[in-house]
């Protein structure tokens, strides 16, 4: 699996864990203090994220950082 695969993975997995929660992406945003435009990159794939933000999203889930990984 290369690098833009696995950032899509990761991606997918934040948008469905997001969506399972029934939280709106500008909500979900807001929320852990991260702008709508970025999240949408990141679930997107389209971007790479930095550990701090990976990390927000990850609390804001109530999910740890490997669950979103692996």
């Amino acid at each position: 699996m290369n690098t833009d695969q696995r950032r899509r993975r990761l991606g997918e997995r934040i948008r469905a864990e997001r969506e399972q929660q029934s939280i709106s992406q500008r909500s979900f945003a807001l929320m852990i203090g991260i702008s709508q435009p970025y999240l949408s990159a990141v679930e997107s794939g389209a971007i790479s994220i930095g550990y701090d933000n990976l990390c927000k999203i990850a609390d804001g889930l109530g999910v740890t950082v490997a669950e979103l990984v692996s």
